[in-house]
C-alpha cells in the first residue's frame, strides 16, 4: 500500500508538520492576500496550529514587516480510498488550516519575499538526514520594478488544485495531477525539487523567519529531488501538465517537494512549491 500523506503518522513522536504551500492574490492598491496552507496530522500529540502564525516580509536581505496572522481554524479531511483490494489503515486523521491575511505593499525594486518557518518534521523519515531536527520554511515571492517588466508586481501566484489521494494500492502506477491554475494566465513549468529545510528542534517556532536564501532539506545517499523514494522507485512529473507519475519500491516515509513557476514572455517572474511526504508500506 502506499499512503500519501501531508503529514506523519501517529508514531511520530512530537511532530506534527509535514507540508503546505503559500499563495498569494493581487487585490490593486498594492494590496495583496496571502493564503498560507498547512497540514497536520491530528493523531499527533506535537504542538497545535500556530497561534498566531508568524510571516515574515523582506525586500532583499532586509525585514519589512513581521505579521501575526491569527488561526483560523482547521478542518478534518476525509480518507478516500476506492480499491476493494485492500482494507486501508483505521488511524489516519489529517486536518488542514488555511491562514490568510490582507497586506499593504508598495512596488519596490527587489520586490518581497514572504515566509514562513517551522519544526519539525520527524524522527521516521526515510529519505533525509536527521529529520526530527528538520523543519521547513513555506515561501513566496512578489516580483520587483527592477526587471524587465515594472508592473509585474501586480500579480497572483500559481495555486496547485488538486488535493491528492491519501492511499493506494502498491504495485500500481500511481497517477495524479498535480495541477495548478493562475489568475494573471501565465504560463506554468512543472518540476520537482528539493524542499526548504528551516527551524530546529531547539527553536522550533521562530518569532521571525530568517531572510533568503533558505537552507534545503539534506536527502541521504541514494535520494534526491528527482528521485525523492530512492533506489528502485521512479517519481516523475510533466513540465507542462503537472502529471505526476509515481512507482514506489522501498518501504518508508519520502519527502517531496512539486513547484510551479510562472513564466510571463518567457521570463521566470515567481512560483510555488508544495512540500508533502509520501508513505509507502
Amino acid at each position: 500500500i502506499l499512503l500519501f500523506l501531508l503529514y506523519i503518522s501517529p508514531y511520530a513522536f512530537g511532530s506534527h508538520i509535514v507540508g503546505g504551500d503559500i499563495y498569494y492574490n493581487y487585490l490593486g492598491n498594492n494590496q495583496y492576500r496571502f493564503f498560507i496552507t498547512i497540514y497536520r496530522d491530528c493523531n499527533s500529540t506535537g504542538a497545535e496550529y500556530d497561534n498566531p502564525l508568524a510571516l515574515s516580509i523582506y525586500t532583499g536581505n532586509n525585514l519589512y514587516q513581521n505579521v501575526n496572522v491569527p488561526f483560523p481554524g482547521s478542518v478534518q479531511l476525509p480518507v478516500l480510498f476506492n480499491n476493494p483490494c485492500a482494507t486501508p489503515p483505521t488511524n489516519i486523521c489529517i486536518e488542514r488550516a488555511i491562514y490568510n491575511v490582507l497586506l499593504t505593499l508598495p512596488p519596490c525594486a527587489t520586490g518581497y519575499t514572504v515566509s514562513y518557518q517551522r519544526c519539525c518534521r520527524g524522527p521516521n523519515i526515510t529519505n533525509l538526514v536527521n529529520p526530527d531536527d528538520t523543519g521547513l520554511t513555506l515561501t513566496t515571492n512578489i516580483p520587483g520594478t527592477s526587471g524587465f517588466a515594472p508592473t509585474a508586481y501586480q500579480n497572483s501566484s500559481p495555486r496547485f488544485t488538486n488535493y491528492p489521494p491519501i492511499l493506494l494500492c502498491s504495485q500500481d502506477n500511481f497517477v495524479f495531477n498535480h495541477v495548478a491554475t493562475d489568475p494573471d494566465g501565465d504560463q506554468l513549468i512543472y518540476s520537482l525539487i528539493t524542499p526548504n529545510a528551516g527551524a530546529s528542534s531547539a527553536t522550533p517556532l521562530p518569532p521571525q523567519t530568517p531572510a533568503p536564501p533558505y537552507p534545503l532539506v539534506q536527502y541521504n545517499g541514494g535520494y534526491s529531488a528527482v528521485s525523492p523514494l530512492g533506489p528502485g522507485s521512479s517519481v516523475s512529473i510533466d513540465p507542462n501538465t503537472g502529471i505526476l507519475n509515481v512507482n514506489p519500491n522501498l518501504i518508508g516515509l519520502f519527502v517531496v517537494g512539486v513547484r510551479v513557476q510562472e513564466v510571463r514572455n518567457g521570463v521566470i517572474i515567481g512560483s510555488t512549491v508544495r512540500d508533502f511526504l509520501f508513505r509507502v508500506f
